[in-house]
């Protein structure tokens, strides 16, 4: 489905007042519409690393992304994912999340497989409340490291948060959780710009041009309220919209960039580094803001 499609279009156009809680409370948030689902599924990725996804029944409506047979010396870092409206279709950036995983990264996606009687997976707000990125930090927390698993190989303290459009929205929303040590947010930044003055930990935001309803004017204002010393990268894709290229065989270059932003920010590659802070991303055609880049360690050889 191209972005340009009647779909993408509602996207553009449909500004929603959606309810958006934390606590007991709701706050209201509004984000873009519909979103284009990544259902292709083109293989198990092109990195190192061949990945697949199944569910966990001890973490329930959510969907693990993982290399398939991770070496014994490969650590994988942790990225939780919140999906665009917030449904709950763990599938729905399947070939994106499948060739971040392919990277040597585990991916935990709000959302579930298998049909749940009485749950739909493609209703907005289904997986809006953020016990869904909670719940997966503390479950990967137990069960990193178990010798013979299949998570014996997890480190549960390089971990970040993500998203697109609401997922984006409840990436922000973690911003003062201690635990996450990076964020990447794809097609949505802070609802009030002044939140941006909370985020210590690197952070990414990652938008189409064409993306201008809320995403564009969103950044814009966050960006200058950013700390100083936060390392911060700020890429915008010529000519995309709000659907990006998760639709796109293997989740296009957008897949490529975030997977190089979890290796960057949370195990210091330095090639990964390079593609920030050097001119690899600008040669990808993306066009890039960026500052204290030179905060986030590097491991040289890495």
């Amino acid at each position: 489905m191209a972005p340009t499609s009647v779909t993408f279009l509602r996207a553009i156009c449909g500004l929603l007042l959606l309810p958006f809680s934390i606590t007991a409370t709701p706050i209201q948030h509004e984000f873009q519409g519909d979103i284009l689902y990544s259902r292709r599924e083109s293989g198990h990725g092109t990195g190192g690393y061949p990945a697949s996804y199944f569910e966990d029944p001890s973490l329930p409506e959510h969907t693990i992304y993982m290399p398939i047979n991770p070496p014994a010396n490969l650590t994988l870092p942790v990225m939780v994912w919140g999906n665009g409206n917030c449904v709950g279709d763990g599938l729905a950036y399947r070939d994106f999340l499948l060739q971040v995983a392919s990277h040597g990264i585990l991916i935990i996606s709000n959302g579930w497989i298998k049909e749940i009687p009485d749950r739909p997976k493609n209703v907005r707000d289904t997986t809006k409340n953020m016990t869904y990125f909670t719940d997966s930090i503390q479950w990967i927390q137990k069960q990193a490291g178990i010798e013979g698993s299949k998570y014996a190989t997890v480190d549960p303290s390089l971990l970040g948060a993500s998203g697109h459009s609401c997922g984006g929205l409840q990436t922000i929303e973690m911003r003062n959780d201690t635990r996450v040590k990076t964020l990447a947010s794809f097609g949505y930044a802070t609802r009030e710009s002044i939140w941006a003055r909370d985020i210590v930990v690197p952070v990414g935001f990652f938008v189409g041009s064409l993306d201008t309803s809320i995403a564009m004017p969103q950044i814009e204002g966050a960006w200058p309220e950013l700390p100083e010393t936060t390392p911060a990268w700020w890429g915008t894709y010529p000519n995309l919209g709000h659907g990006a290229t998760f639709n796109e065989p293997n989740g296009g270059l957008w897949a490529i960039s975030f997977a190089k932003w979890v290796l960057f920010t949370l195990k210091g590659d330095a090639a990964a580094a390079e593609y920030f802070s050097g001119d690899g991303a600008a040669a990808d055609g993306w066009e890039v803001k960026a500052k204290a880049l030179e905060r986030v360690p590097v491991v040289e050889g890495r």
